[in-house]
């Protein structure tokens, strides 16, 4: 699968996107552990708070689904040929 990185997360990771093996039954929850190993700590502190290790509030489009790490379903189950893109959310006023 196809995972897409936006803002810092591109920046943490050092690429705009990255090819994926999962395995079936993975869900969002499993992928964002396998990018965290994958990508190291300023991945991981970009994508999980680092004193409580809760996600920090990001957006996950799964194709055209929309996924909030707030409220969202990261037990999502994920199939091969997905694309996911990991947005952090911008704020103004």
């Amino acid at each position: 699968m196809k995972v897409k990185f936006f803002a810092h997360l591109r920046q943490a990771a050092g690429a705009s996107e990255a090819d994926v093996d999962i395995q079936e039954g993975d869900t969002l929850e499993n992928l964002i552990d396998m990018l965290s190993e994958r990508f190291g700590p300023d991945f991981t502190d970009r994508i999980r708070d680092p004193t409580t290790g809760t996600l920090a509030p990001f957006l996950i489009m799964v194709g055209r689904e929309e996924i909030s790490t707030v409220r969202g379903d990261l037990k999502h189950k994920l199939n091969d040929g997905d694309t996911v893109s990991l947005l952090e959310p911008v704020g103004g006023g």
